[in-house]
């Protein structure tokens, strides 16, 4: 045999032995149903890790084999593999407040709100997140529920959506925000019949009153980072991607203390006219932050806003009247973009609305023209509402669909808002996750956290029922939009990895990859689809070590 991995071929697909003059594996994981992201070896009954990398694939017969003095020997008893989960859009560093996520009325917000002001009864202002428009008597927030439960202290809660956020009068009060003061420029100040501010604020006018919030310190921020990553590997995630500036130092002290339990490839912020000094800085932290733990080389910018506060920029009009926020002009944005693109950079461009994902698509396609260059992997967020001419666009010009599984979640709001707001032509392909995946495209699901859960076997569930966890509605929302359990595991692991040009480092279980991988309880490979919602993550290994355990694994 020559070389230094050779290839067999088993029965169950393949397995990779290590040659005899090399050292024996630190540990092997037998009698699992591994699923290994591999196109060429999709199945696999075990495997072996050295040096924090997959050195052998293959069936436990021929794993074992390399067991010498001093490997350890994990017996998986049958339960399932796969690649460690890599959330390929999500806001990281997420401080504790309020949590009205699942909240479905107004008792039950007021409860949650008045819950959290009791328990951080020194904190000078109430913060939460995660409402939905349903919650709402008639869809309509206003300050006066919020002064019903706290009216001494200010208070700011945001949708779940990070577009609008709803503050009470004390908070206005503070912020200045009178019936006179006008709209700030790519946002808006709801208003009543009589003119007065009704406290739900939309895009940027949610800037008038977080100026005042005061800033968290950087112990406040390194506590939460830290809670941030259990959090993410108890929930099986090896890997994440920022979708917004990460805060450097946090970052750095915690990795340089040996904290990191998640990967972490986070942007820059798009600027539309970057100076040169600006991309020296931005060439400076992709050179020095390379990977594997913390990796720079890409850039953000925000397109529009989003559908609930009808802020997503669309070619038609909402049900009820507007088309939303452009926060770009063509020009400006081919400019930037072409920018960013001579100088190497992947450009992720938030665009919710069909026009700004076309305007997204135009300016990658012509950045290309211009500067003759390809494979920049370029990323449209979000891709919620696009045209059906759109969709193969993706796959052309080499753009990545970078979706969230959640978001076609078919709960009050987005049954009584979001599909309302849409219309049913629209709504029948917003996060149609199906047409990208057969137009070809590169598809990479993420969370939007703190917008829904970074649970990644949640997402999985949406994408493949289309249904609430309690199964409704009956027979799913826009049923032929549903994918595969398998194509939905992909997008989370080996596709996300592609997303960030990392899938020669990861998100698949591949001899010569990282050992990032995490075993659950359950097949959810496997119908019905409820069994994915009942499936716990049993262990979580990052870089071949345990980052999460459960307790009775």
């Amino acid at each position: 045999m020559k070389g230094s991995l050779v290839v067999a071929a088993l029965v169950l697909g393949t397995a990779v032995a290590v040659r005899p003059a090399e050292p024996p594996p630190d540990r092997v994981y037998l009698n699992g149903v591994v699923w290994t992201g591999d196109h060429d070896f999709p199945r696999a009954e075990a495997f072996a890790v050295r040096g924090g990398r997959f050195v052998a694939v293959g069936s436990s017969e021929e794993i074992r084999r390399l067991v010498a003095p001093g490997t350890g020997v994990v017996d998986l008893g049958g339960r399932f593999v796969a690649p460690g989960f890599n959330d390929a859009h999500l806001h990281f560093l997420v401080l504790d407040e309020a949590d009205l996520a699942d909240v479905v009325d107004l008792a039950g917000l007021q409860r949650r709100v008045k819950e959290h002001a009791d328990a951080n009864a020194t904190a000078a202002w109430v913060l939460g997140r995660g409402w939905g428009y349903a919650a709402f008597p008639d869809r309509v927030p206003h300050r006066r529920y919020l002064d019903a439960v706290v009216p001494d202290r200010p208070v700011f809660v945001g949708e779940r959506d990070g577009h609008m956020a709803l503050a009470n009068t004390k908070a206005l009060e503070i912020a200045g925000i009178t019936r006179a003061t006008p709209d700030p420029e790519h946002g808006v100040i709801e208003r009543d019949a009589a003119g007065e501010p009704t406290g739900e604020l939309k895009e940027a006018a949610m800037g008038l009153v977080r100026r005042h919030i005061p800033e968290p310190g950087p112990e406040e921020l390194y506590a939460a980072l830290v809670r941030r990553m259990e959090q993410a590997a108890s929930y099986g995630l090896t890997s994440v991607q920022n979708a917004s500036e990460i805060e450097l130092d946090v970052y750095e002290r915690l990795l340089a203390e040996g904290g990191f339990k998640v990967r972490v490839y986070a942007p820059l912020h798009l600027e539309k006219q970057p100076s040169p000094e600006s991309l020296a800085r931005h060439r400076a932290l992709r050179e020095k932050y390379r990977g594997p733990l913390l990796k720079f080389g890409s850039v953000k910018g925000m397109l529009d806003g989003v559908v609930d506060a009808r802020t997503a920029a669309m070619f038609e009009p909402y049900v009820g009247g507007g088309t939303g926020i452009p926060m770009w002009s063509q020009e400006d944005l081919d400019a930037a973009v072409a920018a960013y693109d001579r100088e190497g950079f992947q450009v992720l461009l938030h665009a919710i609305g069909d026009k700004a994902i076309a305007m997204a698509l135009d300016a990658y396609e012509r950045a290309a023209r211009a500067n003759g260059t390809s494979g920049r992997r370029h990323r449209v967020e979000h891709v919620e509402v696009p045209r059906p001419q759109d969709v193969p666009r993706f796959r052309e010009l080499g753009v990545v669909a970078s979706t969230q599984a959640l978001f076609a979640n078919p709960d009050a709001t987005t049954l009584g808002n979001y599909a309302v707001l849409l219309g049913p032509d629209r709504a029948e392909r917003a996060n149609a996750f199906r047409r990208l995946d057969d137009a070809g495209a590169v598809q990479a699901f993420g969370s939007d956290w703190p917008v829904f859960s970074m649970e990644a076997r949640r997402g999985i569930y949406c994408a493949v029922a289309r249904q609430t966890p309690d199964g409704t509605p009956a027979g799913g929302w826009y049923p032929e939009s549903r994918i595969s359990a398998e194509a939905a595991l992909s997008h989370f692991t080996r596709d996300a990895a592609y997303a960030s040009f990392d899938e020669k480092l990861k998100g698949r279980i591949r001899p010569g990859l990282l050992a990032d991988f995490v075993v659950l309880s359950e097949n959810i490979l496997e119908p019905p689809p409820e069994r994915i919602l009942r499936t716990k993550v049993l262990l979580t290994v990052m870089g071949g070590r345990a980052t999460w355990r459960d307790p009775a694994f």
